[in-house]
């Protein structure tokens, strides 16, 4: 038996109206208990007790014997069991779940399912739970993605007392309500974890890049400079604002790798020595090597790795050819260039903008992409190159003033 999300109430709008009187005062009774422990529970600020209380009011209002909480992951259309209350095991949930093809595929997961003992689904959940009355799941919804699945059962329990077989259409009415409303607590509990973590990351990467520029004297405020050019040129090709901040804390991080080499050969003052230069051209390996395990930082890594590749197919580390190169690296590519030309070092006076202008445009087709280098010298033309950068690392993400 399937209700849509939302349809229940369409399906079942006369639920209430046929109660009686002293059914329908401990109904809002119940909707009043519901709404006392979800201002309790929007107090919680860790995961553990957020899931926990909802798990276990959830089986309070069903009064089921055993339930369990799953998170989803929609970029994998999976989902994790996290906690679990009752005679059971994570291990053997596991089990009646496998056969609830709807709830491993969370994308799908969208409706209150009751399963009964009149099912096929059901048999098959017997032969891993042969106490198994009733099962229901109750997707935990937010801005039409479900960030959660409640899963619920009525077990046989040896020597218990009396206690339901079925689950009633006023209990799913309930827990329908309770959803819609735990939902959002959880939905604010993964954000409130998400952006700590962020700001964990960006922390890290703002230490990071304050290395880079301490290694290598002839480069202060380079990643900056790189990643407020890129972002610049990602915004005057329309890209989204996901690829944007990739390629923000991409361009930052591009040169990462140079913590790996010698300072004797960053700083050399005269021409490096063919051996030396070899050793220069590591530095985008060394940088995905060294950001490998951050997860949150994995898409930076094309640009990374290829920020150094020419569209001739000259360039290193992997000789890529036109649009072989990624995108996001191309970019980086030509704000790297941008800022190394123009930018003055103790060896020499930096370019005027309209000499560097010349030479992206007279290296376009070798070098560099060149409709994204007409998109660069459109903006310049046109004056629509900012001077400060418009981004979240910059201006201050999780309270922090660079």
């Amino acid at each position: 038996m399937l209700y849509p999300e939302g349809g229940f109430w369409g399906a079942n709008a006369n639920i209430y109206s046929n109660l009686s009187k002293e059914a329908l005062k401990k109904r809002l009774g119940n909707m009043e208990f519901i709404n006392q422990v979800l201002v309790t529970l929007i107090k919680n600020t860790d995961m553990e007790s957020t899931l926990a209380s909802i798990l276990d009011l959830a089986l309070k209002i069903t009064k089921s014997e055993a339930g369990g909480i799953l998170l989803t992951d929609q970029l994998y259309n999976k989902v994790q069991i996290m906690l679990v209350r009752g005679d059971m095991t994570s291990t053997q949930l596991q089990r009646i779940l496998d056969h609830a093809n709807f709830i491993n595929k969370p994308k799908v997961a969208r409706e209150v399912t009751y399963i009964t003992k009149n099912s096929s689904d059901f048999r098959k959940m017997l032969t891993a739970d042969p106490d198994l009355l009733a099962f229901i799941s109750v997707p935990l919804i937010v801005e039409r993605r479900t960030v959660g699945i409640l899963v619920l059962m009525h077990r046989r329990h040896t020597g218990a007392g009396d206690h339901s077989a079925s689950y009633l259409p006023q209990d799913i009415a309930t827990i329908s309500i309770f959803a819609s409303q735990a939902a959002l607590v959880l939905h604010n509990t993964l954000l409130k974890l998400e952006n700590g973590k962020k700001c964990v990351y960006l922390e890290t990467i703002a230490a990071l890049v304050t290395a880079i520029d301490a290694k290598d004297k002839y480069t202060r405020n380079h990643s900056k400079n790189v990643s407020r050019v890129a972002v610049a040129l990602a915004q005057e090709l329309k890209l989204s604002t996901q690829e944007i901040q990739t390629i923000e804390y991409g361009a930052l991080l591009h040169d990462i790798g140079k913590i790996g080499i010698p300072e004797a050969i960053l700083n050399k003052n005269g021409k490096l020595a063919q051996e030396e230069y070899e050793i220069i051209k590591s530095h985008p390996v060394i940088g995905v090597t060294i950001l490998q395990p951050v997860d949150f930082l994995q898409s930076t890594s094309a640009i990374i790795r290829h920020h150094h590749e020419r569209i001739d197919g000259r360039g290193y580390p992997n000789g890529l050819i036109g649009e072989d190169i990624p995108f996001e690296a191309r970019i980086v590519s030509i704000a790297d260039a941008w800022d190394a030309m123009t930018s003055d070092r103790s060896y020499r006076k930096g370019m005027s903008k309209e000499q560097a202008l010349w030479e992206l445009q007279n290296n376009t087709g070798s070098q560099f992409d060149a409709y994204m280098v007409k998109a660069f010298v459109s903006m310049h033309k046109q004056n629509r190159y900012p001077n400060e950068l418009n981004c979240n690392f910059l201006c201050g993400y999780c309270s922090r003033n660079d």
